[in-house]
């Protein structure tokens, strides 16, 4: 993971974290920096050194966040507001960080 637990609940703005939020805090992060390291090498591994770069840090609290909140708010459709009224949620959400995650990316596929 390139960021801590206790980051990501400063940004979640969460206090008096439970054993089991630590857990999710922590699922959420792995998860994310799965995908980072999915997206960089393309197997799921990379070895960026110590200190982590700002980028992969960055990225990986940003996806952890949409990790945490889908645990409360699934991607599909949901209903907001009185007249519970349908609204489709994004299918990609993790396009905007392959994106930034571009000049730490150490594979590119073959066309």
């Amino acid at each position: 993971m390139y960021a801590g637990t206790a980051d990501l609940a400063r940004v979640l703005r969460l206090q008096g974290i439970t054993e089991t939020q630590g857990t999710a805090l922590e699922t959420a992060l792995a998860a994310a920096c799965y995908e980072i390291n999915s997206e960089c090498n393309g197997d799921g591994t990379i070895d960026f050194g110590t200190p982590y770069p700002a980028l992969a840090v960055e990225v990986n609290l940003e996806r952890a966040v949409e990790h945490w909140r889908q645990q409360a708010s699934p991607f599909g459709i949901i209903g907001l507001g009185a007249d519970t009224i349908p609204v489709a949620t994004a299918r990609d959400s993790w396009e905007r960080h392959a994106q930034k995650l571009m000049p730490l990316k150490h594979t590119f596929g073959v066309a």
